[in-house]
């Protein structure tokens, strides 16, 4: 047996002990010290009670053969410890320990550790973390990819909420052997692919409340087993699958939502309130602008987005006693067509529209899924070009009204979808039109037709979280708080679903915030002007969503010349900014979005790279639970109770199959934040004695 040398750095490595890591420093988390949140069994080997904590620091260090990630709590009670085996790095081998472990008890085991090590290097310090955000494999070895920096992004009752500032990709695997491996250049190609979808891009977290939920999902304490497709917006579902599956846990992992996420302090006649904006990136068909457009034939729109707008009083400090929210939609045109630029000078290219649309029973898939997921009604609000002279546009407005007109033949009377058009650059063209008139009109009908979500207050909100990535309100002494639920839902949608879409939300974000504010008897009035400087803060908000979206989707900053308009800035200057954002979202469009289409793919499990030949290939598994639905019988909706209104008849496996004459597509088989300090940090001194 050869010796190997003691790693000088391992045995003097002095890590900062028990009274600078930074415990009685986090006073901030105190609030929400006590939250609940239910952790699956570590182990077979494990304690079948859940913890009644959750982990929010970590350090992970490595052997030559293992990796130990060192989890605590908020306040540093409670240590845990996990090992991930590193011995054939092509697959996953995961052992919790059953323990929790005190401080002085974590430090002595991994001395030992370190003592048990040091023939080849002892125990190593490799990151300092938030959380794992999932295991990826490219080629040959798989690589574990951490949250190494968190940014503040609002709290709601004690719940934080976070965005990814900086992570980290490590290989399982030592680096040394990654330049030895078959085919590491492929390897090396697809991390740097990886990174076209940065998620330092608006990528947001929770430990404690589910984020990937409205809120009226969360309070309802619905049957998770009976929710509709519970993880469609958590965009690392896949990349924590192994690890959940094995330990049947989620205290290691963050889920992750896309999209955007920003809370304002806000004050009108003398009363301070909260506002928070949501939006949530469906991961089911997504993509970038030209490679993911219409739906798939499950149904599933591209740039399927929801909207959530929370509003509730700040009373010095205490917990509010009501909270209210409403919940919006857009997404893509729900018909097969696509875009494909024919040349870089063609900054319009031509809309195709598929013969597959048929009796447009995708169509209705669509539209059945969203009254799985809101109730009914489903109001639309088209906002492409009408004029005939609009060749683009308006072929795809005839087709979406006769999609409509045909689905609703076979509806129910109360089941009636309501079908709202409006050529919003027609009215923007119009001088002696307003823009903000016209769509808040169909805001109002809208919003009496669906009204919003308004819930008494307990004293807390606690939550369950299962392996499954399904959340359960704990309150049960509170679970009977007296509520008014929204019931249905507003989609809109324009032809990429950003620009005039994002101002149409803002007026129908604008109409819901008076009935907010007058539900918590905040004002008098359920009207809010558009002159209100409420409405100018709402607009920024709404503004810098839109931004984010299109970005995300389309490769550029949202177009705001309607925005420009109400403010009295539309002049050449905003025309020129208008110009180059077309120019900036043609050139993504052209250059960026078959490789950032690549790596969503990768990122959400949808293609694999083959171990062989390293060309990207559908994966042949399980991605998601989809399920059949049919129409479901408001009056039978009414009648239900809040814990089981969204259900549907069952669950079919899905898979993702791709041919020559278009893009990957799922079957039916039968078989800027306030950054937190690096301090506190799991870290102990396990080169020295006790």
């Amino acid at each position: 047996m050869v010796e190997l040398e003691r790693s000088e750095e391992a045995v003097n490595h002095k890590f900062l002990p028990r009274e600078e890591i930074g415990l009685e420093n986090d006073k901030n988390n105190n609030d929400y010290n006590d939250l609940i949140r239910e952790q699956g069994e570590c182990s077979s080997s494990s304690s079948s009670s859940s913890p009644s904590y959750y982990l929010d620091k970590f350090t992970l260090y490595e052997t030559l053969a293992d990796f130990y990630m060192i989890g605590r709590d908020a306040e540093g009670k409670n240590w845990r410890v996990m090992k991930i085996g590193r011995s054939k790095p092509s697959e996953l081998d995961f052992y919790e320990y059953p323990t929790t472990y005190a401080y002085e008890e974590c430090q002595t085991l991994l001395r030992n550790i370190h003592e048990n090590n040091l023939l080849t290097g002892g125990l190593k310090i490799v990151a300092n973390c938030y959380g794992i955000i999932g295991f990826i494999k490219f080629v040959k070895s798989y690589y574990i990819l951490l949250v190494t920096e968190r940014g503040d992004s609002g709290k709601m009752y004690g719940h934080q909420f976070y965005s990814v500032v900086k992570y980290k990709m490590i290989p399982i695997c030592h680096t040394t052997a990654l330049k030895y491996m078959y085919n590491s250049t492929k390897e090396n190609r697809y991390k740097k692919l990886l990174q076209l979808l940065d998620l330092r891009d608006n990528f947001f977290f929770s430990y404690t409340y589910p984020l990937m939920h409205r809120l009226q999902h969360n309070l309802s304490n619905q049957d998770t087993e009976q929710s509709c497709d519970k993880t469609m917006f958590v965009w690392n579902e896949y990349l924590t699958l192994p690890i959940r599956d094995c330990l049947k846990s989620t205290l290691w992992t963050v889920a992750l939502i896309h999209g955007f996420v920003k809370q304002v302090q806000l004050s009108t006649g003398g009363n301070n309130f909260f506002l928070t904006l949501i939006a949530r990136r469906s991961c089911r068909f997504a993509g970038t602008r030209y490679e993911k457009r219409g739906i798939n034939k499950d149904g599933q729109a591209a740039n399927d987005v929801e909207i959530e707008q929370i509003v509730w009083q700040d009373i010095d400090g205490k917990c509010p006693t009501e909270i209210t929210s409403v919940v919006q939609n857009r997404a893509s045109i729900p018909l097969f067509w696509s875009q494909k630029p024919s040349s870089f000078f063609n900054l319009k290219p031509d809309i195709l529209l598929s013969e597959d649309n048929g009796c447009y029973e995708a169509t209705r898939l669509h539209f059945q899924n969203l009254q799985l997921r809101y109730g009914m009604p489903i109001v639309i609000l088209n906002l492409v070009k009408t004029s005939k002279k609009k060749h683009r546009e308006y072929i795809l407005h005839q087709e979406f009204q006769k999609a409509v007109d045909s689905i609703k033949k076979d509806l129910p009377e109360e089941d009636q979808l309501e079908f709202l058009s409006l050529d919003l650059d027609a009215v923007f063209q119009n001088q002696d039109a307003d823009e903000v008139i016209e769509v808040k009109h169909m805001a109002v009908a809208a919003l009496e037709k669906t009204g919003i979500f308004s819930c008494q207050m307990p004293q807390s909100i606690n939550f369950k979280a299962s392996s499954d990535l399904s959340y359960t309100w704990v309150n049960s002494s509170d679970s009977n708080s007296s509520c008014k639920e929204q019931k249905g839902i507003l989609r809109s949608n324009c032809l990429d679903s950003l620009d005039r879409t994002n101002f149409a939300q803002f007026v129908y974000g604008m109409v819901s915030l008076g009935l907010q504010l007058h539900t918590l008897g905040i004002t008098e009035s359920k009207e809010l002007d558009c002159q209100n400087p409420l409405a100018f803060d709402l607009m920024n908000l709404y503004q810098a969503m839109g931004d984010a979206l299109s970005q995300q989707y389309a490769g550029s900053p949202a177009h705001h010349k309607i925005f420009s308009k109400i403010r009295g800035q539309y002049k050449m200057a905003t025309q020129f900014q208008e110009f180059m954002k077309s120019i900036q979202r043609h050139c993504s469009n052209s250059f960026t979005d078959i490789s950032k289409q690549q790596a969503i793919d990768i990122f959400l499990g949808h293609c694999q790279p083959e171990s062989d030949s390293g060309e990207l290939t559908p994966r042949r598994n399980n991605l998601y639970q989809g399920h059949k639905c049919g129409w479901i019988n408001s009056i039978y909706l009414n009648n239900l109770t809040r814990c089981n209104i969204c259900i549907y008849s069952g669950f079919e496996r899905l898979w993702l199959e791709s041919d020559d004459s278009g893009p990957l597509h799922l079957t039916e088989r039968s078989g800027s934040s306030q950054h937190q300090s690096q301090e506190g940090f799991p870290m102990v001194d396990f080169s020295a004695g006790s």
